[in-house]
């Protein structure tokens, strides 16, 4: 087990497996490290895998210390000081929902600092819909029912976890598999004020007017059958800016993948269909990362 202190006095846990280039997984909103536990035997085979768990998540700390940091501008700098502490450079970067929001933040922040290529993982650049905007979580999510999510967690976490679970698998996934109950107990094992916090973080940003700033190539994943994020929202980030000096975001997506992307449709990428270009094969995909 391992620890790292960022400059506001939060301990942080990561993992490293395997030698080679730095790759980073970032999780998602109440998850883990652990849900990238597929990917590490693959991609250490090539890379030096490095998993983390975000503060007030997982193995980190989830002290007084973390509810002052409990915002994306906060993770993207514990982010920025773990790549430091490891005196890593040149890194791939991959988050998955709420890690694609703290890359975005970092991107705003530090203008992608060390990282040499990221994999966003279904997630869009602003979490609430509205009048003018569809392409938020599940294209109908908006401020009325975010504030009833939050009620939600604020009455019970349990309640609120059982609510927001069944949306990270596919459409009709059988909720009495192991991997559905995993991901149940992993969730459940949150504290809820820093959910909520997080929460909060989350729906308050709009990282649309960051998407241009990004000059590093970008590989953009998302199920073809979540309930969600779809290929829609990654069309719209590939597609955001017409920048001829950014190098050319790869969109696509895993159909029929019937699972959170980490926990299946990122084990093996036999099956992925891609959007700009023919099925890719993992050792494909590792060359176009």
């Amino acid at each position: 087990m391992a620890y790292f202190t960022t400059k506001d006095n939060c301990n942080i846990y990561y993992e490293e497996h395997g030698s080679g280039e730095p790759l980073i997984f970032i999780h998602g909103w109440s998850c883990n490290h652990k849900f990238f536990k597929y990917q590490v035997d693959e991609f250490a085979k090539n890379y030096r895998v490095i998993l983390y768990d975000f503060r007030g998540h997982g193995q980190s700390d989830r002290s007084e210390v973390t509810e002052r940091g409990m915002n994306l501008n906060r993770f993207a700098a514990d982010l920025h000081e773990l790549i430091e502490y490891l005196k890593l450079d040149q890194v791939y970067a991959v988050g998955w929902s709420m890690g694609t929001s703290t890359l975005l933040a970092y991107a705003r922040e530090f203008k992608c600092q060390y990282i040499k290529k990221m994999c966003f993982i279904d997630m869009t650049p602003k979490l609430l819909n509205d009048p003018e905007w569809k392409l938020g979580q599940s294209c109908t999510f908006d401020i009325v029912q975010n504030l009833q999510f939050m009620a939600a967690i604020a009455v019970s976490w349990e309640f609120a976890a059982k609510l927001f679970i069944p949306n990270v698998f596919a459409k009709d996934y059988d909720q009495e598999s192991d991997e559905f109950k995993w991901v149940a107990q992993q969730a459940l094992d949150n504290t809820p004020h820093c959910m909520m916090n997080m929460w909060i973080a989350m729906a308050i940003e709009d990282f649309r007017d960051v998407l241009p700033t990004i000059k590093i190539p970008v590989l953009l994943t998302y199920s073809g059958d979540g309930l969600l994020y779809g290929p829609s929202h990654g069309e719209y980030m590939k597609e955001r800016p017409k920048n001829t000096t950014r190098p050319p975001a790869q969109s696509a997506f895993v159909p029929e993948s019937n699972a959170c992307q980490p926990l299946r449709a990122f084990r093996s990428y036999d099956n992925m269909q891609s959007i700009s270009f023919p099925s890719i094969k993992v050792k494909d995909f590792l060359k176009i990362f």
